[in-house]
C-alpha cells in the first residue's frame, strides 16, 4: 500500500507531497491543478514510464533541470521507491539501492490506470492491445519482461539490417533464429493468458452492463503462419518489405460483441465498458498472482457511461484495494473516501 507520495519539479508541481490512506483517496481540485499528474507520478513508480507520453523529458516542470518522485509503501516487497531523472542523470532506486536497471525497478509496486483514453485499447491498432497485454503479462509472469525486451531488441537490430542496401544473410539468419525461439515462448504465454482471461473478461463486462451483453476476447496471432515459411521464403519476403515479418509484434486480439468486432460496431458506452472491464481484469489477475491488489488509479474513466454502469463500476471494485481517484466532483464517488486537496 502506498503511504506517501512526493513530487519534485514534476509537471506543474514544484514540491508536492501527501499521505495516502487505505481505501479511496479522492484527489480534489479544479481543472489544471495537476490531479492527473499525481496519478502519473504514482504510475511512474510502478512502471518506470508515463501513461500520457513517451517523452520522459516532458514530465520536467517548465524551467527545471529534472524531476524526482519518491514513494513510501507498507505491506509489500519494498518500502521506498525513488526516481531521479534529468538529461544528465537517471536514477531508479529501491530501498536505498541506487542506479537499478529498468527491469530491477519495474513492478515493485504494481498499479493499474483507468483513464478515458483506454478506449484506444479497444478501438486502436494492434499495438495498443499488445502494450496492454504485455504490461499485464510482465506483472504476473516472471521472465516475461526480459523475453519481450529481448525480442524488441532483436527486432530493432533485424529491421536495421533489412534497411541496408546489401543485408548480410548469415547475420539475418542468426537474428531470425533467436527471434523465432523468443516468438514461440511469447506466443505460448499469450495463448495461455487469453484462455485464462476470456471467461473473466466476459464476467466483468456482464457485471458492468447489468448482464445485458456478452463480450468475448480471442487471440489473433500471425506468428505461426510466419514460422511455417521456409527460411528462403522468409528471407525473400523480408528483403522485399525491408522489415521483420516474424515476431511478437505481429500478434493481436479481437474483442467481439454479438459476433461483431467491437472496435467497428460498438457504441461509445460499449467501448468504454469494455475498456473498464479490461482494466478490472488486469487488476484481478495481478491480485491472483501476487496476493495483493495493485494501486488503482482512476482519471476521467467513466465519461459517457450511464448512471447504472457507473454504479456497477464502483460496486465491483475490490473493497480492500487502495484507490487514487482524480475528480472535481466528490459527490460522484459512492465510497468512503479520504479527501486530498490539489
Amino acid at each position: 500500500m502506498l503511504t506517501r507520495l512526493h513530487l519534485l519539479d514534476f509537471r506543474c508541481h514544484a514540491d508536492f507531497q501527501f499521505a495516502a490512506a487505505a481505501g479511496c483517496n479522492l484527489l480534489l481540485g479544479a481543472n489544471g491543478r495537476g490531479k492527473t499528474s499525481v496519478l502519473e507520478a504514482a504510475y511512474f513508480l510502478a512502471r518506470g514510464k508515463s501513461f500520457r507520453t513517451h517523452q520522459t523529458r516532458e514530465l520536467i516542470r517548465w524551467g527545471a533541470a529534472g524531476f524526482g518522485i519518491g514513494g513510501a509503501f507498507a505491506g509489500g516487497d519494498c518500502q521506498r521507491l525513488k526516481v531521479e531523472w534529468s538529461e544528465e542523470r537517471r536514477n531508479l532506486a529501491v530501498d536505498g539501492a541506487e542506479n537499478l536497471s529498468f527491469r530491477e525497478f519495474w513492478g515493485r509496486a504494481p498499479a493499474v490506470i483507468f483513464q478515458n483514453s483506454d478506449r484506444q485499447i479497444v478501438t486502436g491498432g494492434g499495438q495498443s492491445r499488445r502494450q496492454w497485454a504485455d504490461g499485464l503479462l510482465a506483472s504476473i509472469h516472471g521472465g516475461y519482461l526480459a523475453a519481450i525486451q529481448r525480442a524488441q531488441l532483436l527486432l530493432k537490430q533485424k529491421n536495421a539490417l533489412l534497411r541496408q542496401e546489401r543485408p548480410d544473410q548469415a547475420l539475418w539468419s542468426a537474428l531470425t533464429e533467436q527471434l523465432a525461439d523468443l516468438s514461440r515462448e511469447v506466443h505460448r504465454q499469450r495463448v495461455a493468458f487469453t484462455e485464462t482471461a476470456a471467461p473473466l473478461l466476459q464476467q466483468f463486462y456482464r457485471d458492468l452492463t447489468g448482464h445485458a451483453e456478452t463480450l468475448t476476447i480471442a487471440h489473433a496471432p500471425k506468428i505461426p503462419r510466419c514460422l511455417d515459411w521456409s527460411r528462403d521464403e522468409l528471407w525473400r519476403r523480408e528483403r522485399e518489405r525491408g522489415l521483420a515479418l516474424l515476431g511478437p509484434h505481429r500478434d493481436d486480439w479481437t474483442l467481439t460483441l454479438f459476433d461483431r468486432p467491437l472496435r467497428d460496431f460498438g457504441s461509445e458506452g460499449q467501448v468504454k465498458s469494455a475498456a473498464l472491464a479490461l482494466r478490472i481484469l488486469e487488476a484481478r489477475l495481478i491480485h491472483e498472482n501476487t496476493a495483493a491488489w495493485p494501486l488503482l488509479l482512476i482519471d476521467d474513466a467513466l465519461t459517457d457511461l450511464d448512471a447504472d454502469r457507473q454504479r456497477n463500476f464502483w460496486h465491483h471494485l475490490p473493497a480492500d484495494a487502495q484507490i487514487l481517484h482524480a475528480t472535481t466532483r466528490p459527490a460522484a464517488v459512492p465510497l468512503p473516501v479520504t479527501e486530498v486537496k490539489i
